[in-house]
């Protein structure tokens, strides 16, 4: 399974895929809003994180995907809809993040929305939840840019996060993208 934009290839997340989680997960420039602490997370975490993302796509069918910069071939970002457990609730979470060397791009916006068409038009899911710090007022952008609503702030992780939902009348069936 393959999907595209103008600029991006994404792939479902492998095992193998770790290393290229690094450039996320070990830039302190990208776990300053990723992390609770704000600290780069270890090696270990960047493993696990690859293998629990694989199993996700091939428990449910859907996850996070593997991103690709179509003029480099580098890995830019990872991105797509998970099931979480949040405070005890099953939910479906938009999640994502870009390696720090393709930041200010447009990459959120563009690849965001494919993301959430995606899973809406192959399941039958009602809503998808997005959150990110206060502070993070970039990430609120590409959020409520693909068709999130605010919701609320609340806490997480002993942080002020910023929470967006997206029913399925209000997603309203797939979008164009543009960069």
């Amino acid at each position: 399974m393959e999907l595209q934009t103008e600029r991006m290839i994404f792939r479902p997340f492998q095992p193998g895929d770790w290393q290229d989680l690094r450039a996320i997960q070990g830039d302190a420039r990208a776990t300053d809003t990723l992390s609770a602490d704000g600290k780069p997370f270890p090696e270990q975490k960047s493993r696990d994180a690859a293998r629990t993302w694989a199993a996700h796509w091939d428990i449910n069918g859907f996850g996070l995907w593997h991103i690709t910069d179509k003029a480099t071939d580098r890995f830019c970002a990872y991105a797509g809809l998970r099931l979480e457990l949040f405070y005890g609730k099953p939910i479906v979470e938009l999640a994502y993040a870009v390696v720090p060397d393709f930041w200010k791009q447009g990459r959120g916006h563009e690849f965001a929305r494919p993301c959430v068409d995606d899973v809406f038009e192959r399941t039958n899911l009602e809503e998808a939840w997005c959150f990110t710090l206060v502070r993070n007022t970039a990430s609120q952008k590409v959020m409520q840019g693909a068709g999130f609503v605010f919701t609320h702030h609340g806490d997480h992780v002993g942080l002020p996060h910023f929470f967006c939902k997206m029913t399925r009348e209000q997603w309203g069936g797939p979008h164009p993208t543009t960069p």
